[in-house]
């Protein structure tokens, strides 16, 4: 193996270490940072996740003979599926993108619906849909059939558009950007603009009802909406996500849950699945950032998708063979890699659970410093008012004008210490891991990624 592989190779793979096993032991090796942005959310982790046994095996085999590890894409690719079908209780990874927002366009996600509903079962068994001498026809036959069972017009097809949830949903670019707050975001969406529906506290079923109507007459397909707000941190009720899922469900329209953000950090894989939520089924997944891939996971057994027949394991892995099947390779081998390790890890330290015991020990911190200061979000999402933040000298996910910042910590054991977080992060024992840390930025000519004041501490000012 070559000097040059060889250092990559132990940059990807630090030694062994025999703690790796015990997820609640704050290690010396992973201390925490001031880093409470961690790109949006992109970091679960501050250790490598590819020291499974397995994927250990396949990517030092990668770096000897690539070619020997695409041979078996395939084979991984399944495993994949089937890994995150088991972690995040039967949804399937079927399409799979780049980034979460390439995978939320109306256009993506109508072929997705048409081609789940063409390769089902409803469809393959129906003896009026069978082969016949005329390809042509055979192809119209089932389009329309599709389209009666969707209930959707050639203006869902030619020109599909989303739904959105008022003040719950957003997005950076796309037509989805048309729903941001932010003008800078306004003026580059692009693309038909989302639908705004309400869904308040006060509003009927019919009303709301009678407002997804109209927005299917007008061309929406779906529905797009986040459990946990991106603007201020609010989080959707259990009985207002029961009654958009209903009314969802009475128009044809898909409900797509967004858990770029929220997966794995709320207390539940999805934030949809925690107790409070019940057993409520949305149609469509949008996943991303910390997961490793991007792309959108379906339940087989949802109201849109329980109809179509999926009974059997093979049925399901057939249309997601067809969807796949569009593309050469949905996903390059060193991401799938990385995705599968972050999913075996998630499960062998208990990330879901830990979630939870990282919020509570952040949300204790800012009340030691600020008691009574609301704390919004869920689990290891915490949204709290930007000039608190500031006082507290960490780096947050801050939106230009909105108040509102996010503090999206990593979901490491020693994040939950309370000691470690003190020593580290807050608290007058943290300037000396504050200069540390500064004074190795400033020796490799960079910028630290949070803000560095250890000799004008606000916990000093404040205590």
């Amino acid at each position: 193996m070559s000097l040059w592989l060889s250092s990559v190779l132990s940059r990807l793979f630090p030694p062994f270490r025999g703690h790796i096993h015990a997820p609640d032991c704050a290690s010396s090796d992973f201390l925490p940072d001031h880093d409470l942005h961690n790109s949006w959310g992109c970091d679960y982790s501050s250790q490598s996740v590819v020291n499974h046994e397995k994927l250990r095996h396949l990517w030092e085999q990668y770096g000897r003979d690539p070619t020997g590890v695409r041979r078996n894409y395939h084979n991984l690719l399944r495993e994949y599926t089937t890994l995150f079908r088991n972690f995040f209780n039967g949804y399937y990874p079927i399409s799979l993108h780049a980034h979460v927002s390439d995978a939320l366009l109306p256009t993506t996600v109508s072929s997705l619906i048409q081609n789940t509903c063409a390769s089902s079962p409803l469809v393959l068994n129906n003896p009026a849909l069978a082969p016949s001498s005329s390809a042509t026809e055979d192809g119209k036959k089932i389009q329309q059939f599709v389209l009666d069972y969707l209930g959707w017009e050639e203006l869902h097809v030619t020109h599909p558009r989303f739904a959105v949830v008022q003040g719950l949903y957003g997005a950076a670019f796309g037509p989805l950007a048309h729903a941001s707050k932010e003008w800078e975001v306004q003026i580059i969406a692009s693309g038909p603009k989302p639908i705004v529906v309400r869904v308040d506290n006060d509003m009927s079923r019919e009303a709301l009802s009678a407002s997804l109507a109209q927005a299917k007459v007008q061309g929406s397909i779906a529905v797009v909406v986040d459990m946990v707000s991106t603007e201020d941190g609010s989080i959707l009720p259990p009985e207002r996500f029961k009654l958009l899922q209903t009314c969802c469900a009475e128009n044809k329209l898909w409900l797509i849950v967004d858990e770029a953000l929220t997966a794995i950090r709320c207390g539940s894989p999805f934030a949809f699945q925690r107790t409070e939520y019940g057993s409520e089924k949305p149609d469509l997944v949008a996943f991303g950032k910390g997961l490793g891939t991007s792309g959108i996971a379906m339940s087989f057994d949802s109201p849109m998708t329980r109809p179509l027949g999926f009974s059997k394991e093979e049925y399901i892995h057939q249309t997601i063979m067809y969807w796949r099947a569009l593309v050469s390779r949905p996903v390059t081998i060193p991401v799938l890699l990385k995705a599968m390790g972050i999913l075996y890890t998630a499960k062998t330290e208990n990330w879901v659970q830990r979630s939870l015991k990282i919020g509570q020990t952040f949300y204790d911190v800012i009340q030691e410093y600020c008691p009574g200061e609301p704390v919004k979000g869920l689990g290891a999402i915490l949204v709290l008012d930007r000039d608190t933040s500031m006082r507290l000298h960490v780096m947050a996910g801050i939106r230009r004008r909105c108040p509102w910042v996010r503090w999206l910590p990593r979901l490491d054991a020693v994040n939950a210490d309370r000691a470690a977080l003190a020593a580290c992060v807050f608290g007058e024992q943290s300037k000396i891991r504050r200069a540390k840390l500064s004074a190795e930025a400033e020796k490799m000519g960079t910028l630290p990624p949070w803000c560095f004041q250890p000799n004008n501490f606000y916990m000093k000012e404040g205590k």
